[in-house]
């Protein structure tokens, strides 16, 4: 049965009024993200010891708990003309919840070590996109809500650089990130301590991170055509009324 002209529109109205056509549902929720694009990049110091790292660590919001579902580094291939490299990726507890203080504790809560292929030129910046495939570890961990976790990337098998954004003043790195559902940040740290490149200069690190966005929304096609149904519903009622 065809409706009415003005069934039809009505049902297209609602539909997007609902934001069921034409609406665009983003793929991915990100908790955590640097502002600003890396103008520099700093190579990881020696040792294999998570204390020899590149990190941030913050606090999640209230409303939890929450996945960790991808991960962004922004890297450097720095002196290395290697194809592949491999680095350790670890979330673990904070030594106290300071801003500019806090650094990663001496528990780790889980640890993946991410194989990925990198450019063969040297000095080149480059990104590594992560997801369950190769965090199966941290992808599968729970981050309780008003908690402190620190997120920490070290022991590097060839020569890399960690992507920075140097230049901010003491005390004001923490808002060069992008934060959402309350996350907050505490600290950029370089070997466990709040990092500083030079004594005026405190940098953000390309670290980003967040989760796989819920597909709870119906798809349009589906949804407008549940709502064109039920009006012809509502009209085959009217009809038998009359």
């Amino acid at each position: 049965m065809k409706l009415p002209s003005a069934i039809r529109g009505l049902a297209t109205q609602l539909a997007v009024s609902f934001g069921l056509l034409g609406a665009a549902s983003a793929s991915t929720i990100t908790w955590i993200e640097p502002k600003a694009l890396p103008n520099s990049n700093a190579n990881w110091p020696g040792g294999t010891s998570y204390t020899n790292n590149f990190g941030i660590a913050f606090k999640t919001g209230s409303v939890g708990p929450f996945s960790l579902d991808w991960l962004t580094l922004g890297l450097n291939t720095s002196t290395s003309t290697a194809d592949s490299a491999t680095l350790k990726v670890e979330l673990r507890n904070t030594t106290n919840t300071t801003a500019y203080s806090a650094a990663a504790g001496t528990t780790a809560h889980t640890t993946d070590t991410i194989s990925f292929s990198k450019p063969t030129t040297t000095s080149t910046a480059f990104n590594v996109n992560l997801t369950a495939t190769e965090l199966p570890n941290l992808t599968a961990f729970t981050l309780l809500p008003d908690t402190a976790y620190s997120l920490v990337v070290f022991a590097p098998s060839v020569t890399l650089g960690m992507g920075r954004t140097t230049g901010y003043a003491s005390g004001t790195t923490n808002d060069q990130y992008n934060v959402s559902n309350g996350f907050t940040m505490l600290t950029t740290f370089r070997n466990n301590n709040n990092y500083s490149n030079n004594p005026s200069s405190f940098p953000s690190l390309s670290i980003a991170f967040g989760a796989a966005a819920p597909s709870s929304v119906p798809e349009p096609a589906s949804a407008a055509s549940a709502l064109l149904l039920a009006a012809a519903g509502m009209t085959l009622v009217h009809r038998r009324k009359r």
